[in-house]
């Protein structure tokens, strides 16, 4: 089962994925699962620029807590290679207290690394998961953390993780 699934599936019926439409596809389809509407996702495009994702979750979150759904989770699914193209977003969101989960997935890379680094200094919480099975806990734990830290939590799902993290 790909890291997109597990995801999927981890956080529940009831929240909203933003990704892109190449992550989208890695998801499965949410037509033919009667427990995962299809509307919870909001995709992206395909041509648009790399990191696009987070400033549209954080309008979902807005959009979400206009309408009362503060308790609804939002998850952003990135490729890792394309965190470094989020930072100014990521910046905003945390300065203005925006809480979702950040989870970038892919092969390691070391500008995820970075981005590890980068979201510690805005004050966000981060977690590494390089194992699949640990995977669906570390949703979990992440989905707990936007809530109680009220910011932007990032998940690295990666393949190979460096010891030194």
């Amino acid at each position: 089962m790909t890291a997109c699934r597990v995801i999927d599936e981890a956080v529940g019926p009831d929240a909203y994925i933003v990704t892109d439409a190449g992550l989208r596809r890695l998801c499965g389809d949410p037509h033919r699962s009667s427990s995962h509407p299809a509307q919870r996702y909001v995709v992206c495009g395909g041509n648009g620029p790399p990191g696009r994702q987070v400033p549209v979750t954080i309008g979902v979150r807005v959009a979400l807590d206009a309408l009362g759904r503060r308790d609804t989770t939002v998850v952003t699914l990135v490729p890792v290679h394309e965190l470094p193209r989020a930072t100014d977003a990521l910046a905003f969101a945390a300065l203005h207290e925006v809480p979702f989960v950040l989870a970038a997935v892919g092969p390691d890379d070391p500008s995820g690394r970075r981005s590890l680094e980068l979201m510690r200094a805005y004050g966000c919480s981060v977690h590494r998961v390089g194992d699949p099975d640990a995977l669906r806990s570390a949703v979990t734990w992440a989905r707990k953390e936007a809530v109680t830290t009220a910011r932007p939590v990032l998940l690295l799902a990666t393949a190979h993780p460096s010891p030194e993290a």
